[in-house]
């Protein structure tokens, strides 16, 4: 164990979902473990996701994550109540309007869940209307799980920060890492604004932040920053607590009877602007680019200027960024076929609207890795846009791993030689 005021057996960069599930797990194991956030907790993408908790239509690899993560929200939320965290099991459905979306998120999706014995099950146009007596248009089938769930992104982080303090880890706010310290080739510690802290062990769950301090070191992590809008309607009459993905449009009920509002499954539904380290990875994202290229627009904004500023200073590489701008037209369109599916409502109008910078992969599943060059870092980033419902579970993979030497779930596909490997998922996924 370490010794000193200033230090600690493990320094986690970042409090989002990640960071903090996996201080709660390591204090609880007695590990002495500190978090260091740039802003507040759980004040960037953990604050900005849509809030599913699913473990249907994911990538194979992810689904022994979901089911883990899926059991442990149930624990958490009946450990702190349901209000501390927002979990409500009303299962998510994905409904197919064409053979082509029937085959892509019902079939595919219903022969991974089976593979992976989760209840979910193909419903018919009736079964569809029996789960959601109020849901309009023609649909073939859906995809529906009645375990998997939904939660409030900011609040159940800060409940799961909250919970890693009271059982004795550190959380420092508003302490960016300007470096990571290294020594005879292992990590020796971090440096903050507020001092150097002494650590052997360093976790990098820092998002869209991790690639600067992973290069630091000579890591190349292949993210690129996307933007993704999100609106949250109107409260209404409460009808359903069930959440979808559908082609035009995604929600999730909240229990006030507004929805959170998201792009539907057709399309990219996310913002690319070009940073310094979208266009050092450029390569590994061609496949997909090529694929995609009509459905997207490339453009260079502040994000470009703001990496181009912390290549010249290490302080500016953890200034956080301006908050990014709404794409106001997305949202106004998912507002409109929210509208359309559910015509009982009347038109309901927005309350407010926010954007959120994602770490996109090229292959749209995460790094989580064990640096083999750097003894000591670990790596938990470019969750993709679906991290927040793997929490829980990635907390209590990365502890084991960090505290016993190796994880009870198979990470191996999370590796970061998998690009140099080319060993590289379905690019066409990841957009």
């Amino acid at each position: 164990m370490s010794g000193g005021a200033n230090s600690v057996d493990v320094a986690i960069v970042g409090g989002g979902i990640m960071g903090a599930a996996t201080a709660l797990r390591l204090a609880q194991r007695g590990v002495k473990v500190a978090v260091f956030e740039r802003g507040a907790i759980a004040s960037e993408q953990s604050s900005r996701a849509w809030g599913f908790i699913r473990q249907q239509g994911r990538h194979e690899a992810e689904v022994p994550l979901a089911a883990e993560a899926n059991g442990l929200w149930t624990e958490l939320t009946a450990l702190h109540g349901q209000p501390a965290t927002g979990f409500t099991r009303g299962g998510i459905l994905v409904p197919a309007e064409t053979e082509a979306d029937e085959e892509r998120v019902v079939v595919a999706g219903h022969e991974t869940a089976a593979k992976y014995g989760l209840n979910s099950r193909i419903l018919n146009a009736a079964g569809i209307r029996e789960i959601v007596p109020e849901f309009s248009g023609q649909w073939r089938s859906a995809l529906y799980t009645a375990a998997d769930a939904h939660g409030e992104p900011a609040l159940a982080t800060r409940t799961i920060a909250a919970a890693a303090k009271a059982a004795g880890a550190a959380i420092h706010e508003n302490t960016p890492v300007l470096a990571v310290e290294t020594s005879a080739g292992s990590v020796s510690g971090v440096v903050t604004r507020a001092g150097t802290w002494k650590a052997p062990v360093v976790l990098l769950a820092n998002g869209i932040g991790a690639p600067a301090l992973a290069s630091q070191l000579g890591l190349e992590l292949p993210i690129q920053i996307v933007k993704s809008s999100v609106g949250q309607t109107l409260s209404s009459a409460p009808f359903t607590q069930v959440a979808m993905w559908t082609p035009r449009v995604a929600f999730r009920p909240r229990g006030d009877g507004s929805f959170v509002i998201g792009n539907g499954y057709r399309g990219v539904g996310v913002d690319y602007e070009l940073t310094i380290d979208s266009l050092r990875s450029m390569r590994h994202f061609l496949p997909a680019y090529r694929l995609n290229w009509r459905l997207m627009r490339l453009t260079i904004g502040p994000d470009f200027i703001h990496q181009l500023r912390a290549k010249l200073s290490r302080e500016a590489s953890v200034q956080a960024l301006p908050e990014p701008a709404v794409n106001s037209r997305k949202v106004a369109h998912n507002l409109t076929r929210l509208n359309e599916l559910f015509p009982h409502l009347g038109g309901v109008g927005l309350e407010k609207s926010w954007a959120g910078r994602l770490d996109l992969t090229p292959d749209a599943i995460p790094i989580i890795d064990r640096s083999a060059s750097v003894s000591g870092l670990f790596i938990a980033a470019g969750f993709s846009g679906h991290g927040f419902a793997l929490g829980p579970s990635l907390g209590k993979q990365l502890s084991e791993w960090i505290a016993d030497g190796r994880p009870s779930i198979d990470l191996s596909p999370f590796r970061l030689s998998r690009f140099a490997e080319g060993i590289v998922h379905s690019a066409k996924k990841a957009l």
